[in-house]
């Protein structure tokens, strides 16, 4: 059965686990080294040869003790360093559009990568100092709406925010190399709250709310469990290097006796800097220790409530420092919760099987480490070539080329193909928003042969990413833009119709093919004045001076062609139209004679009578001519000369004259209107005229 070993590198000391796996994890051998020198400051690795030394040393008593060779470990990286971001990203479209699953992998490394763009504002290092070991998305939106899936939507803009985690390069190459120093290669790495939390927490325990909290020499480190989930992590540089360091200060010694004075139980006695011995009562030194260890409670307990905004049901904690004096009962009254929910949990508690040695709670840590070992729960540091240059990365697994992006800091524009710059221009008051063009993604090869992002890679490959182009920038005309808005409108006798518009740019008069720029204030407005407008689409509704001679006098008359009614009432005079405005249109017939000359024509030009019952039409008392032809008034009315001439009464023998009775006919009697009448009878309007002959 194979051997697992797990070493923690501490910042007071080394420990090492040999277990097997068997249907409990079995500790089988243990090994503590203490730094000779203080090669570590708050969990980070400040000489990596020293502490490569003390990494060996426990090594090599493993492997005397165990009878093993020991060439590969698991070890942990301290909490402290786990950096927690929040990012969010947003995407907006031109027109609406399909959201696929490209658009939703761009959105959320933008988010990511906003996520690590913080951290460059809040820490020295650079962003591709950091390491992404994962992200989870909390929100996504779909033109503000939060929506459970973007995939398959349709939308102008999308948006999400994300919860990324990063580790410090510096951090993981400091511990790597450590390990390769002592020949050892680095089997598994964890994160030493999560190692704990597994260990300690049950997942079906994380339903309670609990706080963990791993106190070591130079760090506390704090975990945070609800709801089934480990909501988050924190640390406080306060632990138990601060009661130390304290003792140094108040009895004149140096680190490494301050350290067995605090270890101490009962009465002791020491030598200070200075060789004079003193002996120290118990409980003198708990009155020394207090103002440390009301520190370190302050600030632990105060962590805690900024994690979880309220106190925790439970507190758990481990580590060497738990075991500080007092500790409990400082906690108890800062997180104001009873001390009996306050508990300090021992290797004795675990259901693993450790030696007699391994039950304070400094193993703790240690143990779970060698718990993820056995249940391959963390990452496999790896070295793969990106674009020629060696990148360390932390394997899950599972490693795409994705996250080789991720960890090693690629804007996420160097891979989908940065858009254009769009443009925002203000129209009548609304923003309207212009995307560019966008970009072309990179081409992606890993070992040679064409990739994608979601390609596996593995130990010594080589990536080569060309990275994707730019796309255009937006240029966008007044003519485009009139293509995107609600043109103004007017109905013509049910037909609609678009108004003309004037454009003017930060006021100024522009032209239908002017590009537009970025934040410009757009004014469209419509001031056609209804006739023209109406001439625009072919109606001609102005009035029309029609000009004639009478008697080879001049004269003119006024034509109104149409009556019209805008929005229901009729209109004389031109004005400006508006849009939405509803104009009906009624033509009216081209005038007639008698309707251009009116009261010059006087009465009527004939009568109409009736001759033995058929109508007869006389005319009298004036005749019109036009150009020298007799015309009747009802005539279509044409520009030009007339004449109007006066003639005699009509009498009774003038119908003779139109009628035809025969060249031997003789008239025997003549009825008007039913009496006798002669040829000299004046005839009227409607007269019925009745002629009898032989």
């Amino acid at each position: 059965m194979k051997e697992l070993v797990g070493i923690d590198v501490g910042t007071r000391s080394i420990k090492g686990l040999v277990g097997i796996s068997d249907k409990k994890l079995k500790i089988t051998g243990f090994s503590v080294r203490e730094h000779p020198t203080r090669a570590m400051f708050d969990g980070q690795i400040h000489n990596v040869p020293q502490v490569a030394d003390s990494i060996k040393f426990v090594k090599e008593a493993l492997e005397k003790k165990m009878k093993i060779k020991i060439t590969e470990a698991a070890t942990a990286v301290a909490g402290r360093v786990l950096l927690t971001k929040r990012g969010r990203s947003q995407i907006e479209f031109p027109l609406f559009t399909l959201i696929t699953e490209s658009y939703v992998n761009s959105l959320e490394w933008n988010a990511v990568y906003s996520a690590r763009n913080l951290l460059q504002s809040e820490n020295e290092m650079e962003t591709w100092d950091y390491i992404c070991v994962g992200y989870s998305v909390t929100r996504y939106s779909l033109d503000g709406v939060q929506v459970e899936s973007l995939l398959g939507q349709r939308g102008r803009f999308i948006s999400c925010e994300v919860i990324a985690t990063f580790l410090p390069r510096i951090v993981i190459d400091a511990l790597v190399s450590a390990f390769d120093y002592a020949g050892l290669k680095v089997a598994l790495m964890t994160l030493e709250p999560i190692a704990a939390m597994d260990l300690v927490v049950s997942p079906d325990l994380r339903r309670l709310n609990i706080a963990l909290v791993d106190i070591g020499a130079g760090t506390s480190d704090i975990a945070i469990s609800k709801d089934g989930t480990v909501l988050g992590y924190g640390m406080v540089p306060f632990a138990g290097d601060e009661v130390t360091e304290l003792i140094m200060k108040e009895f004149l010694v140096d680190f490494s006796t301050a350290e067995t004075i605090k270890k101490s139980r009962g009465d002791f006695s020491f030598k200070d800097i200075l060789g004079k011995t003193h002996n120290i009562k118990e409980g003198m030194l708990l009155e020394v220790i207090d103002p440390a260890v009301e520190s370190i409670a302050l600030k632990i307990g105060g962590k805690i409530l900024e994690l979880n905004e309220k106190p925790p049901e439970v507190v758990i904690c481990i580590g060497g420092g738990s075991l500080t004096p007092y500790l409990k009962e400082k906690l108890s009254g800062i997180l104001n919760i009873p001390e009996d929910r306050i508990a300090i949990k021992g290797g004795d508690s675990l259901d693993v099987s450790l030696g007699k040695r391994l039950g304070g709670p400094e193993w703790i840590t240690p143990v779970g480490i060698l718990n993820a070992y056995q249940n391959r729960r963390g990452f496999i540091p790896i070295e793969v070539w990106l674009n020629g240059e060696k990148i360390r990365i932390l394997d899950t697994g599972i490693i795409t080329v994705r996250d080789l992006i991720l960890s090693s800091g690629f804007s996420p524009w160097l891979i989908y193909g940065e858009p254009g710059r769009g443009i925002s221009v203000e129209v009548n008051g609304d923003i309207k928003i212009f995307s560019g063009e966008k970009g072309k993604p990179a081409i992606i090869a890993v070992n040679g042969n064409r990739a994608s992002l979601d390609t596996r890679i593995s130990m010594g490959d080589e990536v080569k990413i060309i990275p994707g182009e730019r796309g255009l920038d937006a240029m966008i005309s007044i003519e485009d833009l009139m293509n995107t808005i609600e043109a103004p409108r007017v109905r013509v006798n049910g037909r609609e119709y678009e108004l003309p518009v004037d454009v003017l740019i930060d006021g100024r008069p522009a032209s239908r093919n002017t590009i537009i720029y970025d934040r410009a204030k757009i004014e469209l407005k419509s001031k056609i004045s209804l006739y023209r407008f109406l001439k625009s689409i072919d109606i001609h509704p102005e009035s029309q001076i029609l000009r004639y001679r009478l008697n080879g006098a001049e004269h003119t008359f006024k034509w109104n062609p149409a009556v019209i009614y805008l929005n229901g009432r009729i209109i004389t005079e031109d004005i400006t139209l508006n849009p939405g405005d509803i104009i009906e249109i009624q033509t009216n017939p081209f005038p007639a004679v008698r309707d251009v000359l009116g009261k010059d024509l006087g009465e009527n030009f004939s009568m109409s009578i009736k001759v033995n019952g058929e109508e007869l039409k006389l005319n009298y008392g004036k005749v019109l001519t036009f150009n020298g032809k007799e015309i009747s008034p009802d005539e279509p009315f044409v520009e030009g000369d007339y004449n109007m001439t006066s003639v005699y009464q009509p009498i009774l023998a003038d119908v003779l004259t139109c009628i035809s009775l025969g060249d031997d006919a003789q008239i025997r009697d003549i009825l008007l209107n039913g009496e006798e009448a002669s040829f000299s009878s004046p005839l009227k309007d409607g007269d019925q005229i009745e002629i009898r002959w032989r």
